[in-house]
């Protein structure tokens, strides 16, 4: 007769066992208690917004906001500078991002009173929201630069740009943090592209909010002045959001830059920008762009209610591990033997 080999059966009891530990290490890591209080403040500061902006006659329509994230724009306007994706705007408000920063924030070994940097456009708001609301939860030192043209669905409502936004946000209570510097955005951060009322409008912005508006003669002293303003902060890690000129340069080389963190030695793919300065003067950086690829590689739902706190990602290479040893195991064990019946 048959017999199942007691050593087979072992390694499979082992197998099991390895298998269930890698189970457990690829899962993700369930949302704890100062995350959940993360997760709650973006979303009600989200919620606060879209309420203002009822009141205001400045409210996003249904069909665009249907959850009320408040940091929707319009279509177009004066201050809009390129076509943006409505979808990838509405992605970047949900609150579960804040959570990804900040476990993004401990895995590069940050702690109270860090400084960090957020450059980013204006095409991002929700994502502005959620990565400062993540620094200031860690009481992070964060340096903090805007440019206010944004594209489409972004913050480019010309009655409300970032300035306005964030000065709600902070008078409410949410967000703590004015913005270091401001630029205009658009082609070469200059405001070029843009209509003479839309820069206009954003001008005033920066003034009425007190934020000084850097102001160059190139892309190329843009992002020299950006570029020695990080140098002189010393950050331990720069945050891009969204495709600011000067951050990303003039080099499509940048282009091949993976998105989501970028240790320094991806230096040579990340062109002649702001993002290369920091990597080559050894600055990690989490590179903001791409949102609907970049959600599915967080485990982040793409344009769906924010009803989820925890970013679901899956460790991939304890993932494969598991695969790997299961099919090695199945392919190579004993499955039976001849018992003394069987040979006659």
């Amino acid at each position: 007769m048959n017999n199942f080999p007691a050593s087979a059966q072992l390694k499979l009891v082992l197998l099991a066992v390895a298998l269930a530990g890698l189970w457990y290490l690829a899962s993700p890591a369930s949302v704890t208690q100062e995350e959940r209080l993360l997760w709650e403040q973006v979303r009600a500061a989200q919620l606060h917004l879209a309420e203002w902006r009822q009141d205001a006659g400045t409210a996003s329509d249904a069909k665009n906001d249907p959850w009320d994230c408040g940091l929707i724009g319009v279509e177009w306007s004066g201050i809009t500078t390129t076509l943006g994706d409505l979808e990838a705007k509405r992605a970047a408000c949900n609150p579960a991002w804040a959570v990804r920063f900040s476990r993004w924030y401990l895995e590069q070994g940050l702690s109270e009173g860090d400084r960090i940097a957020i450059y980013s456009s204006g095409s991002f708001p929700g994502l502005v929201l959620n990565a400062l609301a993540a620094a200031e939860a860690m009481e992070l030192d964060p340096l903090l630069i805007v440019s206010l043209g944004a594209s489409t669905w972004g913050a480019n409502h010309p009655e409300i740009p970032w300035p306005e936004l964030a000065s709600e946000l902070r008078h409410a209570g949410f967000i703590n943090k004015r913005s270091d510097y401001y630029t205009l955005g658009g082609d070469e951060e200059l405001g070029h592209g843009m209509a003479p009322e839309g820069e206009a409008i954003l001008r005033q912005a920066a003034t009425a909010a007190g934020v000084e508006l850097l102001e160059a003669e190139s892309l190329g002293e843009m992002i020299e002045i950006k570029s020695q303003i990080l140098e002189e902060h010393q950050p331990r890690l720069l945050v891009s959001i969204g495709g600011s000129h000067a951050n990303m340069g003039d080099d499509s080389g940048v282009l091949t830059l993976p998105t989501g963190p970028v240790s320094p030695d991806q230096a040579s793919k990340a062109g002649n920008g702001v993002i290369a300065f920091a990597l080559e003067n050894g600055i990690p950086v989490i590179h903001m762009l791409n949102i609907k690829a970049l959600s599915a590689r967080a485990g982040i739902p793409y344009d769906s209610a924010p009803g989820r706190m925890e970013p679901a990602e899956v460790n991939a290479a304890w993932s494969l591990l598991g695969l790997v040893l299961f099919f090695t195991v199945v392919l190579r064990h004993r499955r039976w033997k001849l018992g003394p019946s069987d040979q006659n």
